[in-house]
């Protein structure tokens, strides 16, 4: 149930964020707005960690929406392939750990792998 607001709130921001990026200049306001934002870089640093390292076979990534060019990004799609993915195990970790860590490190995060 957390998991599933989490996705929605992110789900929300990330197209929030979209929508206003080519006219907004000043960063957000709301720390809901925050913790979503940077839980939204923070996922799409994990996702680009594991394709990177091959705990995510570049395959996989490259028949979703998602990933173009050789990189994540960050869009509703994503979300709910995390949300789908997220007990996941990848390199002994559930997606949805990895992502709380990195959350929790960002913007320091640095991918372990």
């Amino acid at each position: 149930m957390i998991r599933r607001h989490l996705a929605s709130l992110l789900a929300v921001a990330v197209c929030t964020q979209m929508l206003a990026s080519c006219t907004r200049t000043e960063p957000p306001t709301s720390p809901e707005a925050g913790q979503a934002e940077r839980r939204g870089q923070a996922l799409v640093a994990v996702v680009q960690c594991f394709v990177d390292h091959n705990v995510l076979a570049r395959s996989e990534a490259e028949s979703h929406s998602w990933f173009k060019n050789g990189k994540v990004q960050q869009t509703a799609a994503l979300v709910d392939w995390a949300s789908s993915h997220a007990e996941t195990n990848f390199s002994g970790k559930t997606l949805q750990v990895w992502e709380d860590e990195a959350t929790a490190g960002w913007p320091g995060w640095r991918c372990p792998l």
